[in-house]
């Protein structure tokens, strides 16, 4: 049996590739699932169908479901105005958990897939396809070739194929790093002028307490070094730049995120949980949905009046990291109409990077937020 050829049944761990998590998060993050057809895409199936000589070419992407057609040329009208098909009519699922490139040159008489409806409804009998990959190596879809009548695929259609793949590849991978860059100019935005509202804040806030200029100063220069120390934490996100901070403690990650926004140095934040050590991925991310806590607190909740109290607790469960922030004493809360910015941001970062979730409870004496977050991504 050639390299290139489809497996005689249905490989053991099919299901378990098609529906990978990791997999459906890589594909999401595409953005390509469900929209429009594009020239660009469009382009590399044409060119691909005319230099191998095969009537019908797809870029098919696979869920855990279906294959939905991002670009095609050759189907049937029919078909091709629904742009996918149930797993049931695709060879593509194949390509997909097998990761490689696979081709068959009669698939009427193979028995993994004379019995799939691509060969009955849609006339598929010669196929060669070639996995595409999204920036994080995970298999989004394939990139293929089909006749209606038997063929052997050589070597040249598996090299074109794989060179107008790699194409393909190349301009997912741009146009998620242009998605992930207006993310950050979004977030950079953001921060700065959140920073202004914090450092304002800080200055009525010292000014309050300080019985002279000096004592004003030598409070205030404290507390902005202290933010400086914290959005240095974040900066890694927000520049895009790995600076490989691993093995930051947790505790340290959320005392240094606080210390800005401290009134008073005795009960005002209580900070408790076990040891817990962290990567740079899971520091970096975890500082950026602390910062937008401790900073909304510092504006609007329990940091931003002298008899307000925070609690931040920890636990490990089950593989998993439950921290609690918990406000009291502070200025009554109201559930926002509309989620800003850096409520979106806090949202796909806890989903998004942790895979975890977040619940928020708006109670009368005021907030609590708990972070359900998978130990091995906030290990990393």
């Amino acid at each position: 049996m050639s390299s290139n050829s489809f497996p005689p049944g249905v490989p053991a761990d099919h299901e378990d590739r098609l529906k990978d998590p990791d997999r459906l998060t890589a594909l999401e993050r595409s953005a390509l699932l469900d929209t429009l057809p594009e020239e660009a895409f469009d382009r590399a199936v044409r060119l691909a169908t005319s230099v191998i000589g095969a009537p019908v070419g797809l870029l098919s992407l696979v869920d855990s479901e279906r294959q939905f057609f991002k670009a095609q040329t050759g189907l049937p009208e029919a078909v091709a105005c629904n742009r996918g098909t149930p797993l049931s009519q695709s060879f593509c699922q194949y390509v997909v958990t097998s990761g490689r490139p696979l081709s068959v040159s009669d698939a009427r008489i193979h028995p993994l897939l004379s019995k799939n409806g691509a060969v009955s409804g849609l006339g598929v009998v010669a196929y060669m396809g070639v996995p595409i990959r999204g920036p994080d190596g995970q298999v989004l879809g394939s990139f293929c070739g089909i006749d209606s009548q038997p063929r052997q695929w050589g070597a040249r259609e598996l090299a074109v194929l794989e060179d107008l793949g790699a194409i393909i590849e190349s301009e997912i991978r741009l146009r998620q790093e242009i998605s992930t860059r207006q993310l950050l100019v979004g977030e950079l935005n953001h921060r700065v002028k959140n920073l202004f509202s914090v450092v304002s804040g800080m200055i009525g806030m010292t000014a309050r307490g300080a019985e002279s200029p000096a004592e004003m100063s030598e409070a205030l220069r404290g507390r902005i070094n202290a933010l400086a120390r914290a959005h240095d934490l974040i900066r890694p996100v927000v520049t895009q730049q790995s600076e490989g901070r691993a093995d930051v403690s947790l505790q340290a990650l959320v005392v240094t995120l606080l210390e800005p926004h401290l009134m008073r140095q005795d009960d005002h934040v209580t900070v408790t949980g076990p040891t817990l050590s962290l990567g740079a991925g899971g520091a970096t991310n975890l500082a950026l949905v602390l910062h937008e806590f401790a900073t909304n607190a510092a504006k609007y909740g329990a940091l931003s009046v002298p008899e307000g109290h925070l609690a931040v607790t920890w636990t490990t469960e089950g593989g998993r990291l439950l921290l609690d922030w918990t406000e009291t004493g502070g200025p009554a809360v109201e559930v926002p109409a509309a989620a800003g910015f850096g409520s979106r941001l806090v949202d796909m970062t806890v989903r998004g990077h942790f895979r975890g979730s977040m619940e928020t409870d708006w109670r009368p004496d005021g907030l609590h937020r708990q972070l359900v977050l998978p130990l091995g991504r906030v290990e990393i």
